[in-house]
């Protein structure tokens, strides 16, 4: 069997990477134990998909956190949502729809859109970019990224109508969660791995974000996050 290399964006203040679907897959192998080796790469455009993660494995290149997961799953036989039932399976598909489909796009907003994030962004999320290039590289980035924030609608809002979008979703993770420790019952599975990687991308970075105050005001959201940190990156 030939090595497994996953490849991710740069990682910074605590976390692994900066970009959610990076983590959530670092976060699937964890939970999985499935050996692999990591490589942190400057930009994502190396990548079947022009986007990261991607993983080389057995002379086979696959971009998309989630079709790299459904992958492994195969190939592994580990499947974190084994025990699940067709419902929770279902359900598990709307928080992730939820979470990279909409809440995501909220998070971009903020790093990307709000001036006071811009010169954190630079220096972080396109950090490893070499000075020079990366001078000319972050204003086409920045221009490109509002191009896509428009194409999904999300950047046709205004910042009040953005907050409360997030707001909402963000109350029906919470809702959903109740007092589980996890989604799906007493082991964590694939959806608490999608929520976190989303949620640690907020919470524990220095971008400023109305969604941070807004996580906090759901101490079961905070806890889901810090307990997730606790149990696969202590």
């Amino acid at each position: 069997m030939s090595e497994l290399t996953a490849y991710h964006l740069p990682g910074r203040w605590g976390l692994v990477s900066v970009s959610p679907f990076c983590l959530k897959l670092d976060a699937f192998l964890r939970m999985t134990g499935i050996p692999h080796r990591s490589v942190t790469a400057a930009t994502p455009f190396a990548g079947p998909k022009k986007k990261a993660p991607w993983i080389e494995h057995e002379g086979r290149t696959i971009g998309d956190s989630a079709f790299i997961i459904a992958y492994l799953i195969e190939r592994f036989g580990k499947d974190p949502d084994a025990a699940l039932t067709p419902v929770q399976r279902g359900q598990a598909v709307a928080i992730q729809r939820l979470v990279e489909e909409n809440l995501y796009w909220a998070m971009v907003y903020d790093r990307w859109v709000r001036e006071e994030n811009w010169p954190i962004l630079k220096g972080s999320v396109l950090g490893e970019i070499a000075a020079p290039v990366r001078t000319l590289l972050a204003p086409m980035a920045r221009r490109g990224v509002k191009k896509q924030l428009a194409g999904h609608g999300m950047g046709l809002h205004s910042d009040e109508d953005i907050q409360a979008i997030a707001r909402r979703d963000i109350g029906a993770l919470a809702g959903m969660l109740g007092e589980q420790d996890w989604f799906f019952g007493a082991e964590p599975t694939l959806a608490d791995a999608t929520v976190f990687s989303l949620l640690a991308n907020i919470r524990h970075v220095p971008f400023a974000s109305p969604m941070q105050a807004m996580i906090a005001g759901h101490a079961n959201l905070a806890h889901h996050t810090d307990r997730f940190l606790a149990r696969f990156y202590g």
